[in-house]
């Protein structure tokens, strides 16, 4: 009996020893997955970590790139952007209210201001604001200043205002006319010597001159007898002929003196 009360004691203890071990390894097991889930945790929140950094690091970037590109726009924008330069009618606008000066023809290094013309004074010699039109047959109008002689022409390109054309007295009195489609700049030279002589210009924009002509009547005070020449273009012509082209030009001249 004593034997057999040993022996259950026994088996008792060594299952209960077995189940202790169990726990052990169990709890053994549990400890080692939370340490894993904690590394893996740390892992996660340093890759999203990373992934923000990254993404702000862009984001700055962009920002940055487009600040610089603004900065360069608006540079642009300062500098006369060619996108931004005024039109022909607003230089010309601008020359008119005195805001811009015209550059000389005869000397690009120097300009004239509109004040500095004897405006609207009712005199002989003073000019006034004309109409604009395309004298130069490039879709854009030109100025025309009514004035002594014909006054003056003003173009503009480039943001500036140019001299296109100028009166020069009576050897060169200034205006313009419609001649076979296209407008064409005339200087007349009307003499008391007894002759008349005409120079046209034709331009494709006031800084391409694409032809001219040269056409007038001659009377050599010493020699009667010969009578009056005509001559187009250096050629002597027949006075019909001569007089069929005079109507046609003169027909459609615009004069642009001062009391215009």
């Amino acid at each position: 009996m004593y034997r057999y009360k040993m022996i259950m004691i026994w088996a008792c203890s060594f299952l209960m020893a077995l189940n202790i071990a169990a726990c052990g390894r169990a709890k053994g097991d549990d400890t080692v997955d939370m340490e894993e889930f904690a590394a893996n945790q740390q892992e996660d929140s340093a890759q999203a970590a990373e992934s923000a950094d990254s993404e702000t690091e862009e984001e700055e970037a962009v920002n940055e790139g487009d600040s610089v590109i603004n900065q360069q726009e608006s540079s642009g924008r300062e500098d006369g952007d060619t996108d931004l330069e005024a039109t022909a009618d607003e230089l010309l606008d601008s020359f008119i209210n005195g805001s811009i000066n015209a550059v000389d023809s005869a000397d690009l290094t120097s300009g004239f201001s509109i004040t500095d013309l004897n405006m609207d004074s009712g005199e002989w010699d003073s000019y006034s604001i004309g109409e604009k039109a395309d004298l130069d047959n490039d879709g854009e109008n030109e100025l025309i200043i009514n004035g002594p002689y014909g006054g003056i022409y003003l173009d503009a390109r480039d943001n500036k205002v140019y001299e296109f054309a100028v009166a020069g007295g009576t050897a060169l009195e200034l205006s313009y006319t419609y001649y076979n489609g296209a407008v064409w700049i005339m200087y007349s030279n009307r003499s008391s010597a007894g002759f008349e002589y005409y120079h046209m210009e034709k331009y494709e924009g006031a800084d391409n001159l694409a032809a001219e002509m040269n056409f007038g009547e001659e009377f050599d005070v010493n020699d009667a007898e010969a009578g009056v020449k005509y001559t187009w273009n250096g050629t002597e012509i027949s006075y019909d002929e001569y007089a069929e082209l005079c109507g046609k030009i003169f027909a459609a001249q615009m004069d642009t003196n001062a009391q215009n």
